[in-house]
């Protein structure tokens, strides 16, 4: 029994360790794929690096309205990344295909959010967008990303501490009954 209950002690505090690496999300992934970006709307924190990944057959571009930012022809499994260090509302979209826009918020707040899961197709629409200075980094690869938007669960962290409360009470009952 004390073997089980030391094994399992060890394995919530590797777990609390590696548990905030793990939920950290520096970065977020926006794909285009049948004439759409997906997610359409995304709120990120300032120093995000966002990475638009063509997963589609037609070659896309991912171009910033204000000309911040330009990929260039993204063939199908390449992608293309850049970092947003300023606050502002950044509306973009692509150059052979321009009813294919999206935007991307950079809010102080820092919680990074994703819009309804509805990508933003073929709409119309310009937004002014601010004017801001941010750093590129463009990597057309094969590489293909696949992260998961940020759903608004409980965090890694934060469930990992819930197991090891209820851990240590499991461990406190246990011994006061052995004894």
């Amino acid at each position: 029994m004390k073997r089980l209950l030391y094994l399992a002690t060890l394995s919530m505090a590797a777990l609390l360790v590696f548990a905030p690496a793990a939920s950290a999300q520096d970065d977020m992934t926006v794909s285009i794929q049948d004439f759409s970006f997906n997610p359409g709307q995304i709120t990120v924190a300032p120093g995000t690096t966002v990475t638009w990944t063509n997963e589609g057959p037609s070659p896309h571009t991912t171009t910033a309205d204000d000309g911040s930012w330009d990929s260039g022809t993204l063939q199908q499994g390449e992608d293309f990344s850049f970092t947003f260090d300023e606050p502002g509302t950044y509306t973009y979209h692509c150059s052979i295909h321009p009813d294919m826009t999206a935007t991307i918020t950079v809010s102080e707040g820092g919680e990074m959010t994703t819009a309804a899961q509805e990508a933003t197709t073929m709409s119309p629409s310009a937004s002014a967008t601010a004017s801001a200075t941010a750093s590129p980094t463009a990597s057309a690869s094969a590489n293909m990303k696949h992260n998961l938007p940020d759903t608004g669960g409980v965090s890694l962290p934060i469930l990992a501490a819930a197991a090891l409360l209820g851990l240590g009470v499991v461990a406190l009952i246990s011994m006061r009954r052995a004894s």
